[in-house]
C-alpha cells in the first residue's frame, strides 16, 4: 500500500484557501516521499439532511478540477459515513489509504456530527502514527476566505470580491439555447445559456464578462435576470458577445464574470434599451481592457 499525505475538505469552488491546503499537502508529500491525495465527498454532506447550500461548482466540475492537481478519493457521503466516529474515520484513512500525513484547514471537522476537530486529529495522529498539519486561514478583507463568503458575495453582485477570494473569475457555463431573438431585432444579437439548478446565481443585473466559446475568448456583456423591458418573465443568462459573428446554438459557452455594471432597468422608450446596452458595452470594453 502507498503511504499518503492527504488533504481533507469539501472544496466547493476550489478557492484560494483550498489551494493553500492542497499546496501544503503537496509540499509535505514531496518532502516526506509520500503519495499526494485529496479526500473529499462526491456530494455535499448537508444533502443527506436536506440542507445542502447552493454550490459554487457542480460536484463533477469540482472533482475534475481537484483531479487536475492531485489524485482524488471522492466518496459518497451517506448515513454510514455520517455515523462514523472521528476515531473510526481516522483509522479508516490509515488502513484504507495508508495515511501518514493529514493536512486540513484550521476549522476542519470530521466524524459523526462533526465531533472531530484538528485537536482531536492530532491526538489520533499520535495514536495511529500520522502527522497532522493544520493550515491557518487565508484572509481577505479582514476575514477568512470561505465558500460561504464567496457565495454571499456572488449573490450580492460583489463579483470583484468573489473573484479575489476564488483566485479566478467566477464562471457560468452551458450549451447555448434558443431565445426569442429580441436582441437581434435591435442589432444587438445575444445568446442564452440555461440557469443551472443548485448553482449560486449572481445578483440580477448587467456584468462585464469574458465569453469563451470554440476555444476563443471575447469581450462581452451579460444580463442576469428576467429582462423587464421585454417582459422576459423568467430568470435568464443572456450575453452579447462583442466582435463575434456566427451561429453557436448548441455550442458550449462559458462567461467569466469580471465586474457588476448596473441593476436591471425597465425602459418605456423602445430606443432606451438598445442605447443602454451600447453604453454597457462601452463601459465593459474599458473594464476588460485593463
Amino acid at each position: 500500500m502507498n503511504k499518503t499525505a492527504i488533504a481533507f475538505g469539501t472544496f466547493d469552488g476550489v478557492h484560494r484557501g483550498h489551494r493553500e491546503i492542497i499546496n501544503n499537502m503537496l509540499g509535505v508529500a514531496h518532502k516526506r516521499g509520500l503519495q499526494p491525495m485529496i479526500y473529499t465527498f462526491s456530494n455535499h454532506p448537508m444533502e443527506l439532511f436536506g440542507k445542502a447550500p447552493v454550490r459554487i461548482m457542480r460536484d463533477e466540475v469540482r472533482i475534475e478540477t481537484l483531479s487536475g492537481i492531485a489524485p482524488v478519493a471522492a466518496e459518497r457521503f451517506d448515513r454510514e459515513l455520517a455515523g462514523t466516529s472521528p476515531e473510526d474515520f481516522a483509522l479508516r484513512m490509515v488502513e484504507q489509504y495508508g495515511m501518514k500525513a493529514a493536512v486540513a484547514g484550521f476549522n476542519y471537522t470530521f466524524g459523526s456530527r462533526g465531533a472531530g476537530n484538528m485537536d482531536i486529529m492530532r491526538e489520533l495522529g499520535a495514536k495511529y502514527g500520522f502527522e497532522v498539519y493544520e493550515i491557518s486561514a487565508c484572509m481577505y478583507g479582514g476575514a477568512p476566505v470561505s465558500s460561504t463568503r464567496i457565495r454571499m458575495a456572488i449573490e450580492e453582485g460583489r463579483i470583484t470580491d468573489a473573484n479575489a477570494m476564488l483566485g479566478y473569475r467566477f464562471p457560468l457555463s452551458g450549451a447555448v439555447i434558443k431565445n426569442r431573438n429580441i436582441g437581434r431585432t435591435m442589432g444587438l444579437p445575444t445568446v442564452n445559456i440555461p440557469v443551472q439548478e443548485g448553482i449560486v446565481l449572481p445578483k440580477p443585473g448587467v456584468y462585464a464578462v469574458w465569453a469563451e466559446t470554440g476555444g476563443r475568448e471575447y469581450k462581452g456583456v451579460t444580463n442576469i435576470g428576467c429582462a423587464p423591458t421585454v417582459h422576459g418573465g423568467h430568470t435568464a443568462i443572456e450575453t452579447h458577445i462583442m466582435d463575434f459573428a456566427g451561429e453557436i446554438y448548441g455550442a458550449e459557452l462559458t462567461v467569466r464574470l469580471v465586474e457588476y455594471l448596473r441593476g436591471e432597468m425597465r425602459f418605456q422608450d423602445p430606443d432606451g434599451l438598445p442605447a443602454q446596452i451600447r453604453r454597457d458595452m462601452k463601459n465593459a470594453a474599458k473594464i476588460l481592457k485593463n
